[in-house]
């Protein structure tokens, strides 16, 4: 940092499932930053795909339909529709946009309990992002916006199983830092935001050897 400026972004990438709520809580947490604070970059990690075929050699979510079967016969767990419609708005629209349309996803799968699977659900979502009425239906059928958001999905998961093996979401990776998988209890308050991450990223320095740190359930009495 040259003396008198500001300091860089801290770039982070965030690998990230729609139907994980503590995926939910830390995109909220990182959209919440103050400006400034942080460079995320979303990555689009499928649970459904490390749950069915972790070495993704036979089965890959990037090159299904739609309507593909899902491993348990859970449609509304599909995860696709989420994901392109995203990569489509990450791609071709502001990160303003982005950023309202994931967070109208998730609020739409934990807040109101939708099927984010519906393409109908999705364009609501699209809706309250602030596009039009139809949008994201219509980028949904267009395969000239899907093609590219299925090659995104495709190079997510490659980066992470590569050089780390990412298993669950949220896992966060700072730049020249090992990742780590982060299973928040509750939301952070944007008050604490910042607070919250210097302490994570002073925890993760001083303890690099660390590989989890989980708090037992409390004991029910008897």
């Amino acid at each position: 940092m040259i003396d008198g400026a500001e300091p860089e972004p801290a770039k982070v990438e965030v690998f990230m499932d729609f139907h994980c709520p503590y995926s939910y809580r830390a995109v909220c947490w990182l959209d919440e930053l103050p400006a400034g604070i942080v460079d995320v970059r979303h990555r689009l990690f499928a649970l459904e795909q490390v749950n069915r075929d972790p070495d993704a050699a036979s089965w890959r979510i990037w090159e299904q339909p739609l309507d593909y079967v899902h491993y348990r016969d859970r449609p509304d767990r599909r995860g696709l529709a989420a994901f392109l419609a995203t990569a489509v708005v990450e791609a071709g629209l502001d990160g303003d946009a982005a950023r309202r349309l994931r967070r109208a996803i998730y609020e739409a799968r934990f807040e109101t309990a939708l099927d984010i699977s519906d393409p109908d659900v999705l364009d609501a979502a699209g809706v309250t992002a602030g596009l039009p009425v139809g949008w994201i239906r219509g980028a949904l059928l267009d395969d000239s916006r899907t093609g590219p958001a299925r090659e995104r999905l495709a190079r997510d998961w490659a980066a992470a199983r590569s050089p780390f093996l990412v298993f669950g979401v949220p896992t966060l990776a700072f730049a020249d830092e090992a990742p780590v998988y982060l299973r928040l209890e509750a939301a952070v308050p944007p008050s604490e935001g910042t607070a919250f991450l210097g302490a994570l990223r002073a925890f993760r320095r001083a303890a690099p050897g660390v590989l989890e740190l989980k708090q037992p359930d409390p004991a029910v009495p008897s």
